[in-house]
Parts: structure tokens; C-alpha cells; sequence
């Protein structure tokens, strides 16, 4: 039987991986998009690490791995809402199966989505607001006018596919992981205590 203190080493050493992992499947495998952005494959990485770890080190894991990569390629003013979207589109899932790919895990690619679309629209609104706070109408006026949240709706598509994409990816991932027995080779003890 392993100690906390293991478990707990174990459980840090692989949200490191799983962080690393995101940076990586972010900042290094990606399509450019028109808007500035790109899409990636760290959002699967991210599904993935929140079916095999508790959901701080998860959230924690997934904030750091996108946040990285932001840094990385020089999107410094979206270090934090990265950070903040991430660790959230790593909540509705859920490590408590012995397999990575349930039906609960499956649907919950969908809420994720909804996460990641809606994170990124606000954040846009924010930042669009800010870059007229300049301007006679202050940060508040370009942030309740209408304009401003119109304007921010150029990210969705984009960020639709994104979502879209991630979630393809996570499945069959998760799919082919399990045919492989991943989950309780790595965490043999977390689907017998869940």
C-alpha cells in the first residue's frame, strides 16, 4: 500500500507531465487563425489530465499548462484569463471511473466547450473595452456599448472549432487510452477508493 506522502508525489509528478503537455500540444502543434489566435490540441490534453487527476491538481494543472503557453508565444494579456478558462474546462470532468472515456466524461466535452467559447468571448469584450478606455466614453461606456460586444463576436467561430476539435481529439484519445488500460496502470488505487 503507498503512502500520502507517494500518492501525493505521484499526483504532482504527473500534473507537471499533463501541464507540460499542454504547453506543448498548444504552443507547438497549432493552425494560425484569422483573428490573431490559433487552434490547438492542449484543450484535449486538458480533458485527459482531469480524468486521471483530483480536481485541484487538474484545474491547477490546466491553468499552468495554458497560461505557458501564452507566455511562451508572447499573448501576455491573456496570461490570466488563460489561466482562468483553462483550470474551469477542467471541472466538469470526472476522475472517479476506473476507465478515462464514460458516458459522463463524453458528454462533458460539450459543457468544456461552452467554457472555452464564452471564457474567450469576455475576455475579448474586456480587452476591447480597455483599448477604448482612452477614448470620451472611459472604459465603462465602451464596455456596455453594444459595438464593443458585437465586435467581440468575430472569436466564436474560431473558438468553436477549437472546442470542437478538443473534444475529438480527447475522445478518441481517451478511447484508445483505455483500450490500453492507462488509467490503472498509472493510478491503480484512485478507481478503488472513488
Amino acid at each position: 500500500m503507498k503512502t500520502h506522502t507517494e500518492k501525493t508525489l505521484k499526483l504532482l509528478v504527473l500534473s507537471a507531465m499533463f501541464a507540460a503537455m499542454t504547453t506543448v500540444l498548444t504552443f507547438f502543434i497549432k493552425i494560425p487563425t484569422a483573428g490573431g489566435g490559433y487552434i490547438h490540441l492542449g484543450d484535449a490534453v486538458i480533458y485527459l489530465a482531469a480524468c486521471f487527476l483530483p480536481t485541484p491538481y487538474a484545474m491547477l494543472s490546466a491553468g499552468v499548462g495554458g497560461a505557458l503557453s501564452d507566455l511562451f508565444g508572447g499573448y501576455f494579456v491573456y496570461l490570466f484569463p488563460t489561466f482562468l478558462i483553462k483550470a474551469l474546462i477542467a471541472l466538469p470532468f470526472s476522475r472517479k471511473a476506473e476507465k478515462i472515456l464514460t458516458s459522463r466524461n463524453a458528454c462533458m466535452v460539450l459543457p468544456a466547450g461552452v467554457i472555452t467559447v464564452a471564457g474567450y468571448y469576455l475576455t475579448k469584450v474586456f480587452l476591447l473595452a480597455f483599448d477604448q478606455a482612452t477614448t470620451s466614453q472611459g472604459f465603462w461606456g465602451a464596455f456596455t456599448n453594444p459595438v464593443t460586444w458585437g465586435a467581440a463576436l468575430e472569436n466564436i467561430p474560431e473558438n468553436t472549432i477549437q472546442a470542437v476539435g478538443s473534444a475529438v481529439v480527447f475522445l478518441v484519445a481517451a478511447f484508445a487510452l483505455d483500450k490500453a488500460n492507462l488509467k490503472q496502470k498509472l493510478l491503480p488505487y484512485t478507481a478503488a477508493k472513488a
